[in-house]
């Protein structure tokens, strides 16, 4: 008989014959198969709760993978792991914490520090990542001092003192507390938000496998800067925002692929040049600022792939305040090429803002970077 033949409407199905198990011979009338009107036979083809779509494999993951997983979870999520089921209850206790005050919900500032307080103390630790708002700082310090003395936060590889961009900005006179230091072995990222940098705190600074390093509103000495930068040997990205205290920077570093500063307009006391001395591994080398313009020199970075923002547009119509690149001989001025001796070869991305669209500026341009594979051309837009 053919398949198709006993799948057709005129087939009547075989008895299955009743399976020989363990000598118990089946009861008078039982055919073997499941009888789809009996409840037993319904439930016992149903899977066990919480299985379905197949067996949980996440669950019978190893505590310290599990509480990997968690700690990469943002803070809300990860404590209500715990309610899961009982397997899950001691995860989050376990896995380094995580506590990211951004994520958390809070109704003011006062419910936020509540929050935090009852987490480092519930937590045993170590930590993993601890983010707070940078005005804590001011309005809290003996608090937050508190909090980064906690046993939650030993061992911790990343710290953030984030600014709210929709504050007005203002740099704290007073320095973040002694204790924002004692992770100096452990850290691999680092952001300073809205404070102040003393010479006494940063000279003695060293971070080993600081890998990420932000300043954002941050006062601080050109001296301390070059020290800061310096006592931390593998260093990969530096971020620089609003920087007060310094008008020079020089890049030495052995490790460093991305650098990215940003000035704050309407103050004198701020970064103009950045010179780019021994930068064997940089990559990107990025100005996100609009109106002023920045002098950059670039002298050893064999691996510069990514440049911008070059600009013609200034906060004040002086010549000056254009932005400036120099490679070598090779001089830019604003969207202008000064003087062209010698091209560069090895960007491969460019980016540049432009007041009025010109063909002519941008086919010069290229002729500066004859291996470009992408320019991004932004145009000013004038609100009348």
């Amino acid at each position: 008989m053919t398949d198709m033949e006993a799948s057709g409407p005129g087939f009547k199905k075989r008895k299955l014959a009743a399976p020989k198990t363990l000598g118990v011979s089946p009861a008078p009338g039982d055919t073997g198969a499941a009888d789809p009107k009996s409840p037993r036979s319904a439930h016992d083809q149903q899977p066990p709760p919480g299985t379905e779509g197949g067996p949980d494999r996440i669950s019978n993951l190893a505590d310290a993978i599990l509480g990997e997983i968690v700690s990469l979870l943002p803070t809300k999520q990860a404590v209500r792991t715990q309610i899961l089921s009982p397997r899950w209850r001691h995860i989050w206790s376990t896995a380094p914490l995580n506590l990211d005050c951004e994520s958390l919900p809070a109704a003011d500032d006062d419910v936020l520090a509540g929050i935090i307080t009852r987490t480092v103390s519930a937590h045993p630790g170590p930590g993993r990542r601890f983010c707070v708002p940078s005005g804590f700082l001011r309005d809290r310090a003996a608090a937050v001092d508190a909090w980064l003395r906690s046993p939650a936060l030993d061992k911790l590889q990343e710290l953030e003192f984030w600014f709210k961009p929709y504050y007005r900005p203002q740099t704290l006179q007073q320095p973040p507390p002694s204790s924002t230091f004692r992770f100096w072995a452990t850290l691999r990222v680092l952001t300073i938000g809205n404070c102040n940098l003393p010479d006494s705190t940063v000279q003695r600074l060293h971070f080993p496998l600081l890998k990420q390093l932000g300043l954002e509103l941050v006062s601080i000495s050109e001296s301390s800067l070059h020290a800061l930068v310096a006592g931390c040997p593998a260093l990969d990205c530096l971020l620089i925002k609003h920087g007060f205290g310094f008008r020079s920077l020089r890049i030495n570093s052995l490790t460093l692929r991305i650098v990215c500063v940003k000035n704050y307009r309407m103050c004198s006391d701020q970064l103009k040049e950045l010179i780019v001395e021994n930068a064997p591994c940089l990559q990107s080398l990025l100005h996100l600022d609009f109106d002023y313009g920045l002098h950059v020199s670039v002298v050893s970075a064999p691996k510069l792939e990514t440049l911008g923002r070059l600009t013609d547009a200034v906060y004040i119509s002086k010549q000056d305040d254009l932005s400036r690149l120099v490679f070598g001989s090779t001089v830019i001025q604003g969207l202008r090429v000064d003087t062209l001796t010698t091209v560069v070869s090895t960007v491969k991305s460019l980016a540049i803002r432009m007041k009025t669209l010109s063909l002519d500026m941008v086919i010069e341009l290229m002729r500066c970077f004859p291996c470009l594979e992408k320019m991004y051309i932004q145009v000013m837009v004038l609100h009348l």
